[in-house]
């Protein structure tokens, strides 16, 4: 039997969330859950077919705008109970992949100024990030801040947050390193 990974469970938590296509659910994972993790379509759509096949998920068709029908994908009550046992449960010992922290780690070797245009490059993209999630942190923020920690707005709101966290940290240690490159 196919063990469910984290991307069966990220695409679960949507589906828990409101029914939803695979194309959806392939939007949705490069905004909000693009966040946080990602995939691609392939990817997507194999695992929709395993948590069908697990009985984790359902799906029902509707008319779709072109030859062929529409699945609808939804989480079923094993499904939705799977995910907040999941969601509680202790984390792994994480296992790191940060190709920047690699790259400065090995920077000794590469010219200084080559180096820190490679930095100021990821500045520049990590600002634009930063910009983003303010910009969703306004949004919710104009709707009033979300305060039930049971709710789903919350718990995005929360995310968001900790993006604006993340990138604030990595964006002052990268004008660091870009200072230390100045010589």
């Amino acid at each position: 039997m196919w063990r469910v990974n984290t991307l069966g469970f990220a695409i679960l938590g949507l589906l828990a969330r409101r029914p939803l296509s695979g194309y959806r659910v392939a939007q949705l994972m490069r905004e909000p859950i693009g966040f946080f993790w990602n995939a691609g379509h392939a990817q997507i759509h194999g695992t929709l077919r395993k948590l069908v096949e697990a009985g984790w998920a359902e799906y029902r068709t509707e008319p779709g705008p072109g030859p062929h029908d529409k699945k609808l994908y939804s989480a079923t009550a094993a499904g939705r109970a799977a995910l907040a046992e999941w969601a509680a449960s202790p984390l792994p010992t994480p296992q790191p992949h940060d190709e920047l922290l690699l790259r400065v780690y090995n920077g000794w070797l590469a010219d200084p100024d080559t180096m820190r245009d490679m930095l100021t490059a990821e500045i520049e993209r990590r600002e634009a990030s930063l910009a983003h999630y303010l910009a969703v942190q306004a949004e919710f923020e104009a709707d009033g801040t979300p305060t039930d920690p049971r709710s789903t707005r919350f718990v995005d709101y929360a995310t968001v947050l900790n993006g604006i966290g993340s990138e604030r940290n990595v964006l002052d240690w990268l004008r660091w390193l870009v200072t230390k490159l100045r010589g």
